[in-house]
């Protein structure tokens, strides 16, 4: 049996991301459960929590689906010389994995039960597909089918992804800032009250840039799928009696499979 064109994979994770992502949002704030939801904090309460869980369970396997096509697209654009081009790629799909046990993590265990287990799993997740996302793009100018415009705009939405890591980041540091800078002896009781005052002002301000952030970073990682669309389209999957095999539908030669 074979399938003929996998664009349809990065497809669907894009669908069921927006999909997911749009319906955890829209019932934690119609609930009453966060007025300003962070994406993680649409997974606090029941029976979002549920939902949470499955989109972002669904999400870690088809995000393994998408890398482990997108190495063979990337070996099988290779020279058998290129030895360390292909350790580098092997190297990045490591990382990929990391970044979907991480998502498993995030999913598995929610912000308000295991926060600690939780964050480390989502920080995993997101900065590990970031960098996998931004050094694939800079490959892929030479080794896609798509346009240039295509793979400048691939290589953008990996900028944009970083950019609002660094965002939704800022409201944890300056959280931790505003608590040692409200720590003062019994003469300092007045300054420190109107102090944590305007930190609740700003922490707010902090707060909702640092949720716009998320929601940024994860847009970028979603329009980044979509643009492997071409190149997924080149390829086919066989199902036999030997196993699964990916290849192009052109003939091409692959390193690691020279026969």
């Amino acid at each position: 049996m074979e399938i003929r064109g996998l664009a349809f994979l990065p497809l669907l994770w894009f669908v069921w991301m927006l999909l997911g992502l749009g319906t955890l949002t829209v019932l934690t704030v119609m609930s009453g459960h966060e007025k300003y939801p962070y994406i993680s904090g649409t997974g606090k309460m029941f029976p979002e929590s549920v939902i949470y869980t499955v989109v972002f369970m669904v999400m870690s396997i088809l995000g393994a689906g998408v890398a482990s096509i997108q190495y063979r697209f990337m070996i099988i654009q290779s020279e058998p010389s290129e030895k360390c081009y292909i350790i580098g790629q092997r190297i990045l799909y490591a990382m990929a994995c990391i970044g979907g046990i991480g998502n498993a993590m995030n999913a598995i265990y929610s912000a308000k039960e295991n926060p600690t287990v939780h964050g480390i799993g989502a920080g995993l997740a997101f900065f590990l597909t970031a960098t996998y996302n931004l050094c694939q793009a800079v490959c892929l100018y030479k080794r896609s089918f798509s346009s240039r415009q295509m793979c400048h705009i691939r290589l953008v939405t990996t900028v944009v992804t970083i950019v609002a890591l660094l965002i939704s980041i800022i409201p944890y540091a300056a959280a931790i800032s505003a608590s040692f800078s409200n720590r003062c002896s019994s003469r300092c009781i007045e300054p420190a009250l109107t102090s944590s005052i305007l930190s609740l002002y700003l922490l707010q301000i902090l707060n909702i840039t640092g949720m716009l952030g998320e929601y940024m970073g994860f847009s970028g990682l979603a329009i980044h799928q979509v643009t492997h669309y071409t190149d997924f389209q080149r390829l086919s999957l066989t199902l036999s009696r030997e196993g699964v095999s990916i290849s192009m539908r052109e003939k091409t030669q692959d390193p690691e499979n020279p026969e």
